[in-house]
């Protein structure tokens, strides 16, 4: 009996003395009901300490690979042999952490991105730090799936004032960012239900919803947003929309359109999903008032961090009606029990301190410079051939160029001259319009987001742009 120990190996002899007896029963080389050696015994042939091969014995008798017969000695267990399936493993050299990784020379006008370079994280470390110091036992322990009570407290407080949102801290249930609301929604849909989107729409909405096997299907928009004048006779169960910045349009749903579809989701047992993802930062006059507010025993009021504050916190929280709240309390329990407390408490803190307002306030005013920029070098470098529109609220805008239709072609050369920008086309559930001037402009749209690129980035940004697009036959 052979066994290779290795004195230099930062591996301890115990463990090596283990594999290397292990992996001998597991192909065989060892046989069933063979007899060990003693310990004292392989302690001499090996030269170690006689105490490690009594470890390595007991943990593989602990895990069943031996078993001791009293008197007689230490033997190998029956039925062990196992050849283990070869597995060819990826390079495992460091790879990116970021979802959406790019290189430092590419300027992005990506959306739904706030401004990474501007987020109070030193606050936010020594909130962190306060609430960790002072945390009691007992908020270390298990918490119900709601959330944190000091934070729906907080939010509720805060929506009122803000949004107009008429709710309890009993209604609200604190997620994982607004990914992990649609997921939970999925428990209030039988197998014969579906629910209606927008057209065009969020990407990462329809991924969750087609992930959790349910069918949808689109409602076309018009220059007022969702056309009420369209919605079926055959009722979805869920509607979602977001009628304070439509995404990716960014028009706005008038009062008359949103009682239509309350009235609309009365008569008929359904529920809107309400998801205002970024409407805190509006540019002309005060943020709109939620539909939630005009009737919250039909609207599900969705709201995130990602957007206002950073995509890390992955923090999000629903606006239920009280019909909702035990099912989807079930759903959020079976999905992790809550979300992480101590991050709630210090967001809690956070808006009760006054540090989030002030943050919105802040933001608001970089973001309305970058928006104003954005839109001058447009009009400047592109002058009557650019139509701008979506740019009373949000994150980004919709410019809309004459006789320019990007297609993979075009976007493919932008893309190699590292300009990183999201054509509107791929917000479409299709791309069969019902009118040909819609269609028109689906093709000739890019989305221009601005909450993480910077004035420079803006400037170097559309100057390449306008350049790229000047060398490009049409």
């Amino acid at each position: 009996m052979y066994f290779s120990l290795d004195r230099g190996s930062s591996l301890a002899l115990t463990k090596q003395l283990y594999m290397e007896i292990k992996t001998a029963i597991l192909n065989g080389t060892l046989n069933p009901n063979m007899k060990l050696p003693s310990t004292r015994k392989l302690a001499g042939d090996l030269t170690v300490s006689r105490n490690v091969v009594i470890e390595a014995y007991g943990q593989l008798a602990a895990e069943g690979y031996l078993y001791s017969v009293e008197g007689s000695g230490t033997y190998i267990g029956e039925g062990l042999q196992y050849n283990k399936i070869k597995t060819v493993y990826m390079d495992m050299q460091r790879k990116p952490d970021l979802l959406y990784p790019s290189s430092d020379d590419c300027i992005s006008f990506r959306t739904g991105v706030p401004d990474l370079h501007s987020i109070p994280i030193l606050k936010w470390g020594k909130i962190y730090k306060e609430v960790t110091q002072a945390v009691t036992p007992g908020q270390l322990d298990y918490q119900n799936s709601y959330g944190t009570y000091e934070l729906r407290l907080a939010l509720t407080k805060y929506l009122q004032r803000m949004r107009g949102v008429f709710t309890v801290p009993e209604h609200i249930m604190i997620t994982g960012g607004a990914a992990q609301a649609f997921n939970l929604l999925s428990c209030l849909l039988s197998e014969k239900d579906y629910v209606l989107v927008e057209n065009p729409s969020s990407n990462g909405l329809r991924h969750t919803l087609k992930a959790n096997g349910i069918s949808y299907k689109p409602i076309s928009l018009d220059s007022l947003g969702l056309e009420t004048n369209q919605l079926p006779a055959h009722a979805p169960k869920l509607l979602f929309t977001t009628p304070s910045h439509q995404f990716p349009t960014g028009v706005l749903l008038p009062i008359k359109r949103r009682i239509s579809l309350i009235k609309y989701a009365l008569e008929k047992d359904a529920y809107i999903i309400e998801d205002d993802y970024d409407s805190e930062f509006r540019y002309e006059g005060s943020p709109i008032q939620s539909m939630q507010n005009i009737e919250p025993s039909r609207v599900i009021y969705i709201g995130t961090f990602s957007k206002t504050l950073s995509p890390a916190i992955r923090m999000g929280y629903m606006v239920l009606p009280e019909a909702l709240v035990p099912k989807i309390n079930a759903a959020k329990y079976a999905a992790d029990i809550h979300s992480p407390i101590l991050e709630q408490l210090t967001m809690a803190k956070f808006i009760e301190e006054g540090f989030y307002e002030k943050h919105i306030q802040r933001m608001k005013r970089i973001y309305a410079g970058r928006r104003a920029l954005l839109i001058r070098l447009l009009k400047e470098y592109f002058q009557d051939t650019v139509a701008i529109s979506g740019t009373n609220a949000g994150l980004h805008l919709v410019g809309t160029f004459r006789n320019i239709h990007f297609g993979n072609e075009i976007l493919q050369i932008l893309s190699d001259n590292n300009l990183a920008i999201h054509p509107l086309r791929h917000f479409f559930i299709n791309e069969k319009p019902s009118s040909s001037n819609n269609s028109q402009f689906i093709s000739r749209s890019l989305i221009f987001g601005y909450g993480n690129t910077d004035t420079e980035e803006i400037k170097n940004g559309i100057k390449k742009l306008h350049a790229v697009l000047g060398n490009i036959k049409f």
